[in-house]
């Protein structure tokens, strides 16, 4: 099934953009390049309906980092447990395309050096 996204208003005609599924997943708000993110845990919400952790960078700000579905987190073996507060952490990730918002897609999260791969095939 195919979505349409809204390209702005048009009195007459509006243009549209028509993406695929596969361009849906959730990738199109963040950024190619992959960004590494040192900091602490300050919360964990790996068990909710959209896993993410809250970190503390290194430079004071905080992030939001969105992690995979449940099953992806669980195949990697990243849950709860996994991820307390104060615990250092590594995110290998794409950071979102708006300015000024500190939200982060991970690939690879790094606690206290053990590695949680959640999407294996987008690590180079």
């Amino acid at each position: 099934m195919s979505r349409l996204i809204h390209q702005g208003f048009a009195p007459r005609q509006s243009a549209c953009l028509i993406l695929p599924d596969s361009a849906d997943e959730g990738w199109t708000d963040f950024k190619e390049k992959l960004t590494r993110l040192d900091g602490i845990v300050t919360d964990n919400f790996i068990d909710g309906s959209d896993p993410v952790l809250q970190i503390r960078a290194e430079d004071g700000r905080n992030w939001t980092v969105e992690l995979g579905s449940r099953a992806q987190n669980d195949a990697a073996g990243l849950t709860a447990a996994s991820a307390m507060p104060d615990d250092p952490v590594t995110i290998m990730g794409r950071r979102t395309r708006n300015f000024g918002e500190y939200r982060i897609k991970a690939l690879r999260v790094m606690i206290a050096n053990k590695a949680f791969d959640l999407f294996p095939d987008s690590i180079q």
